[in-house]
């Protein structure tokens, strides 16, 4: 049996639910049990994984134990995100203790020394630099246990900080993305058959349940189309189709592109691609499956709507390449969900013929989603100044990014006034552009973390504004 040791509940609780471990039991250590093992939090420190890793050996008899967690990096060659086993490990006092490395060939070796406080200063972080790679508080108990009992000892580190002055809020930004790395590493060797099965992988990877943004949209325009009229169950489900293969080519298409930069950018190192847990010919399939369905689609359509599906397949498969070159590069995915009603709308009217309504529809869609796309940019400004990409955060910073955002938002809520009012005024679709401006506005609560602002918060946002056409019909 295998025994993971853990200085804190954070480092693990992914790594807990790939395994399938139940509910931790009681006792001086929290304690996780799986198939072939168990997981114990040893809390921070020398002291308490030395107590924690004898625990385990006592109680458990392991025939291995690993230890996993967030280190520091004390080498400019270590990157944040990174994740490494380690080959040599040692105190400060220079006592080292030998490590297994005949798993996880794949990541690269590094040596680590354990520290009995932080360390965030830059002469104490030089000093230890002289003979590590990396440092944390509880790696070189762990393997000093193992070392007196003779048990084979792994240790995995996911670098979390730089070991200097930001370490502090480093840590506490990148734990939960760093150790999600780690717990994928450690799955990918331990049980990677039974780790998710391949259809749970591959609604990960399109996001398949963010077709929420679009659906309301297309509904709407086809509403609107079919002349402020019901369109019929075999057009919406031929509409709904084309939206659900247009969202997995442009979703694959948008991993693939941006698979280099996912990976150097912590929090989404743990996607699929970068991951490991996709291939990229793997991701192609599904960028190919995601085209075909939606172009069958639009051939059951209409021989309009085949001719045209190259306008909106266009942009869903080059917008993530803006970011290349241009701070106006959010737009781009607003053009792309700008478009959804549009299509739909030609779709359900066979015409290009588009009136004030759906247009006033399609352009609130641009600026909600350009809007939220700038705000959800906030969680990458470090990352994106470091790899170059361009975005408005990364130019601007946190306060000159919601100010633009914040404008592109009152378009989108004047958009909206201009369709209700277009459409005839009404209490119930003015309830759902009251709901929608709230929540746009509530997007831009400091004390709301960025990603439950861009989702759900957002998403309300523009759910209630795509529902105003439709509840113009029972106003």
């Amino acid at each position: 049996m295998i025994g993971i040791v853990a200085a804190t509940q954070g480092e693990v609780d992914e790594l807990v639910d790939l395994l399938g471990a139940g509910e931790p039991s009681d006792g001086e250590f929290a304690t996780y049990r799986y198939n072939e093992g168990v997981v114990v939090i040893s809390g921070m420190g020398l002291d308490n994984a030395t107590r924690a890793t004898e625990h385990l050996i006592d109680r458990c008899d392991p025939d291995m134990i690993l230890n996993v967690g967030i280190c520091g990096a004390l080498s400019d060659g270590m990157q944040v995100g990174g994740v490494y086993r380690i080959a040599t490990v040692e105190d400060e006092t220079a006592r080292q203790s030998p490590c297994k490395s005949n798993f996880w060939k794949d990541l690269p070796k590094a040596r680590l020394v354990s520290v009995r406080q932080p360390v965030f200063e830059p002469d104490r972080r030089a000093s230890l630099a002289r003979g590590a790679d990396l440092v944390d508080m509880e790696a070189a108990a762990v393997a000093a246990v193992c070392e007196a009992r003779d048990v084979p000892c792994y240790l995995l580190k996911g670098v979390s900080d730089l070991a200097d002055h930001t370490g502090k809020d480093d840590i506490k930004k990148n734990l939960a993305a760093v150790s999600s790395t780690v717990a994928w590493a450690v799955i990918s060797e331990l049980n990677p058959p039974r780790t998710i099965s391949l259809t749970a992988r591959v609604l990960n990877f399109t996001k398949i349940e963010h077709t929420v943004f679009s659906l309301p949209l297309l509904f709407s325009g086809a509403w609107l189309g079919a002349g402020r009229s019901w369109p019929g169950w075999s057009l919406l489900g031929l509409i709904a189709l084309a939206g659900v293969g247009a969202r997995c080519l442009g979703m694959a298409m948008n991993r693939i592109l941006d698979r280099d930069l996912d990976a150097s950018n912590p929090r989404t190192a743990d996607r699929e691609l970068p991951g490991g847990r996709i291939s990229l010919t793997g991701a192609w399939s599904i960028a190919g499956a995601g085209l075909a369905t939606y172009l069958l689609a639009c051939w059951m359509l209409s021989p309009l709507c085949l001719m045209l599906s190259a306008v909106p397949a266009a942009p869903l498969i080059a917008y993530s390449l803006l970011k290349r070159f241009t701070n106006l590069c959010h737009f781009g995915i607003g053009l792309c969900l700008g478009l959804a009603p549009l299509g739909a709308f030609v779709a359900a009217s066979n015409s290009l013929d588009f009136g004030s309504e759906v247009m006033l529809l399609a352009l609130f869609a641009f600026f909600w989603i350009s809007g939220a796309d700038i705000v959800y940019a906030l969680m990458d400004i470090e990352s994106d100044r470091k790899t170059g990409v361009h975005s408005i955060p990364a130019s601007l910073g946190p306060v000159g990014a919601q100010f633009v955002a914040g404008a592109v938002h009152l378009a989108a809520a004047a958009c909206l006034a201009g369709l209700w009012m277009s459409l005839g005024g009404g209490l119930i679709p003015g309830a759902a552009a009251t709901i929608s401006v709230l929540a746009l506005g509530a997007g831009y609560l400091q004390s709301v973390p960025i990603d439950v602002r861009f989702f759900p918060i957002f998403a309300i946002a523009g759910i209630a504004g795509a529902l105003v056409p439709l509840m113009g019909a029972v106003k």
